[in-house]
């Protein structure tokens, strides 16, 4: 790994937080922690869910203030920082959840505080497209971003790339990517990769958050670890491995991320059956099966098809020709009527599509069991206790406040509570669409271990997933998708991630 001259010099150093403390209703999110970023570096920040990432980030970017403790930019040092104050100070964040207007340019989002005006008073429309495409130039971006293209027709991985040309517009020194590969289909990895490395160069420092632990060994030059809002340990990269950092993330020992060959059940009756399925202009003519007892794999590369299955089978697209066969009859779902029929999908995007953020995991749980626990049609609070008390225990969710705002919770206590109102309602088919995504390793082997659980019961399981360890590590058999089209199938003596490349993009092996 080439790692600048700068980064490796303290007194480089462009931003410290010392001994910061923060408490919210009697709870430490941070407790002392401390840390440091140069000139020239990219510094992981990794921890659990829960960890108290995302506080920390918050301080320095002054959505919040510390309780105690002290934050240093450059020379100065500061009690506490406004949002404005972090802004004029070099500091900016790419979130996950791109903060972008989907309807405006690419120029007028990456000058959308800071455009460039004419002496009486207008904006100067040409020179904000010059300035962005030197930006987008920059980022090596400016030969396939145009500057008056709108927002919303650009790829995922260019809208992250008009993110960070914002951040270069405000001249930021501090850039920090909050699970910037989270959102990627893989082929735009490679490009981000470049871009960070050549912000490095120029003299950025960058704080990269991610529970792809391969990626800290790929960027960082230096690692920090959080765990229940302390500060474990700050690492060379090349002084560590990944079993270090588990260790230190989740206090254990994590030797078998997946459950054993031996939970798997023996695949019983057929639940699921998809015939000749054609599902508007991307899916043809798929068939396939799902036993109960069984983790059924959807792989594929972006754009395959693998989400639309996913929603087709719970009723949110539109089918055009074939059918699906659930537990022996013919029907065409509507969502409502699958999830009483007991088909489930546990959707991608649990922030979006899976929990109403600022309701209580209470209200979140019970929303779809309503009918379950009403009582001539009043639902009575001391009657969802219980049934809320349990499910929160028996999948850990932390903290178990069935009170608490989904939206306070970590992504993995999120996705634990989408899981938790989808149990209770009792389903015989569960769709996991990316189960996963941006948790961390504590919380995945937490959730394999259900899932392996719950399959063990009768449940049928098709797992949609863009990562092959954990396709190759849950299911029993893996469907492989290429272009809207079946590319093949592979049992699990045979699977490996070759085999499903070859067929994800059809290549001959």
């Amino acid at each position: 790994m080439a790692e600048p001259t700068s980064s490796t010099d303290p007194a480089n150093t462009i931003l410290a937080l010392n001994d910061i403390h923060k408490t919210f209703s009697g709870i430490h999110a941070l407790a002392g922690v401390s840390f440091d970023l140069r000139a020239g570096e990219v510094h992981a920040l990794v921890g659990e869910n829960g960890a108290g990432k995302s506080t920390l980030i918050k301080m320095i970017t002054g959505a919040y203030s510390p309780d105690k403790g002290t934050i240093s930019v450059g020379n100065a040092e500061y009690d506490v920082l406004s949002p404005e104050q972090a802004r004029q100070l070099g500091i900016a964040v790419v979130y996950q959840e791109f903060n972008l207007l989907q309807d405006m340019s690419v120029a007028e989002n990456i000058f959308l505080t800071t455009p460039p005006m004419r002496p009486w008073g207008l904006i100067n429309t040409r020179e904000r497209a010059k300035q962005a495409y030197a930006l987008l130039e920059r980022l090596g971006a400016h030969n396939h971003i145009d500057p008056n293209a709108l927002v919303k027709d650009l790829t995922v991985g260019e809208q992250q790339l008009v993110e960070i040309a914002k951040a270069l517009a405000i001249n930021a020194r501090i850039l920090i990517m909050d699970e910037p590969s989270a959102v990627l289909p893989s082929r735009d990895l490679n490009r981000l990769f470049e871009v960070i490395r050549a912000l490095r160069s120029e003299g950025h420092g960058i704080i990269y958050i991610s529970h792809r632990l391969n990626e800290i060994f790929e960027l960082a030059d230096r690692v920090t670890v959080l765990k229940d809002g302390q500060t474990m340990a700050t690492k060379q990269v090349s002084e560590t491995n990944e079993d270090e950092l588990v260790r230190l993330m989740v206090g254990r020992e994590l030797t078998d991320m997946y459950p054993s060959v031996d939970m798997a059940a023996e695949p019983g009756k057929v639940l699921l059956e998809i015939r000749d399925l054609c599902i508007e202009n991307t899916v043809f003519d798929i068939n396939f099966q799902v036993r109960g007892g069984e983790i059924v794999g959807l792989a594929g590369l972006g754009g395959s098809g693998r989400t639309t299955i996913a929603r087709a089978l719970v009723g949110l697209a539109k089918i055009t020709c074939g059918e699906i066969i659930y537990f022996g009859q013919a029907a065409r779902m509507t969502p409502a009527r699958a999830a009483r029929a007991g088909v489930v999908l546990i959707p991608e995007d649990r922030k979006a599509y899976g929990l109403i953020l600022d309701q209580s995991n209470r209200f979140n749980i019970t929303l779809p069991n309503l009918s379950r626990l009403e009582k001539w049609r009043i639902i009575l609070k001391r009657n969802e206790r219980n049934p809320v008390l349990s499910a929160i225990q028996d999948l850990g969710v932390r903290p178990p406040q069935p009170e608490l705002a989904s939206g306070n919770l970590s992504g993995g206590n999120q996705q634990k509570v989408v899981l938790a109102k989808w149990l209770m309602a009792q389903p015989k088919v569960i769709v996991f669409d990316e189960p996963t995504r941006g948790i961390d390793v504590g919380a995945k082997a937490e959730i394999y271990m259900r899932m392996r659980e719950i399959a063990r019961q009768g449940v049928g399981i098709i797992m949609v997933s863009s990562d092959l360890p954990e396709l190759l590590g849950m299911s029993d058999r893996i469907l492989v998708l290429h272009e809207g089209r079946m590319a093949g199938e592979i049992s699990r003596a045979e699977a490996s991630e070759e085999a499903i490349m070859h067929l994800a993009t059809a290549t001959h092996q």
